[in-house]
């Protein structure tokens, strides 16, 4: 069964709506859990929310992050702060031990397709609101295996990065992930530059067609015999007013994040493992979410100074002498 970062929060969501004791649902940011995106009331309580963490992509499965927060009202002069928070721990009890022991379908199946993992933390919670709200947020982790196989891409044209063992030009590898934004079936723009150009077409000068991919620039490293060389990576997608489609926009991107970095690992680029995709949420002219993460590739670079753009160097020239020759450049400049 392929599980999907939406099919994950049903699970959340499945469980919320069988407990006897919790009464609404949600997920999103931190600032938007007394926020009932159906009613646009504030939710009834108590209340499941999830707050989507990092994902991250190892060498033969996923592993999803999440902080679940069960939250209830504590009254204005703390009179019911022990109950609440004796409660809510209970109920944060309730889902783990669900995940654990859920062995048929009866109770949800859960463990026998994701497992999460023993030790996590529960942090107490306490935030004024219009309501005084608190509770615990379990930090759990959530493993799915991953295979890696180009065969199932959504990409057209069977289309794969080129099988170059060497470093050709820095260009040459942008012009691969165009090419890979292009042939994909859902991405629908690409762009490359600074976070700040993100929602703008360089070539169009309006927002770009979404679901975008968008690569930033990182840090380049030099090593003996190859070349590391690092982008900050975006998917993104718009995101309802109302936030309706925030479930679908943050797993379908993610799902394009999954492909991105399959096609990247079978190819000689040498994508590196333990990549930590961040949940990413932006508001500019639209609302646009999506995942943000670091791809570290790898190329072979043999540094040869037999192929490099420069003349022989005259010896023996002194800083007079150099700068004189360049003040002879300068002078072939202004006669252009």
């Amino acid at each position: 069964m392929n599980i999907n970062y939406k099919q994950i929060l049903t699970y959340f969501s499945s469980i919320a709506y069988h407990h006897e004791q919790i009464r609404s649902f949600g997920f999103g940011d931190l600032t938007q859990c007394t926020n009932d995106i159906q009613t646009k009331t504030e939710p009834r309580y108590t209340r499941m929310y999830v707050v989507p963490d990092t994902v991250e992509l190892n060498q033969n499965q996923i592993n999803y992050n999440y902080n679940v927060i069960i939250m209830d009202i504590i009254e204005d002069d703390l009179s019911n702060l022990e109950e609440v928070m004796s409660d809510t721990l209970a109920i944060v009890q309730d889902i783990w031990t669900v995940f654990w022991q859920s062995y048929n379908a009866n109770d949800g199946d859960f463990s026998n397709i994701i497992v999460g993992e023993w030790g996590p933390n529960v942090q107490p919670f306490q935030e004024r609101f219009q309501t005084i709200l608190g509770g615990w947020t379990l930090q759990i982790k959530m493993s799915a295996p991953f295979d890696y196989n180009s065969c199932v891409l959504p990409i057209a044209d069977e289309y794969q990065f080129p099988q170059d063992e060497s470093y050709s030009s820095y260009q040459q590898i942008l012009e691969d992930f165009k090419n890979f934004a292009y042939y994909h079936e859902q991405i629908n723009s690409w762009g490359f530059g600074d976070y700040t150009q993100l929602t703008n077409d360089v070539i169009t000068n309006k927002e770009p067609q979404y679901p975008r991919l968008y690569f930033v620039p990182n840090t380049t490293r030099f090593d003996e015999n190859h070349m590391h060389i690092q982008y900050q990576v975006i998917v993104c997608d718009k995101i309802e007013e109302d936030l309706s489609n925030q479930a679908e926009v943050m797993s379908d991107t993610l799902e394009i994040c999954k492909d991105l970095f399959a096609l990247t690992y079978l190819s000689d680029y040498d994508a590196e493992f333990n990549s930590s995709l961040e949940p990413w949420l932006e508001r500019t002219q639209t609302v646009i979410g999506g995942w943000s993460f670091p791809l570290n590739l790898q190329q072979k670079f043999d540094y040869n100074r037999c192929v490099l753009p420069i003349l022989p160097f005259d010896t023996g020239l002194t800083w007079k002498e150099v700068s004189q020759l360049w003040k002879d450049i300068n002078k072939e400049w202004r006669n252009v």
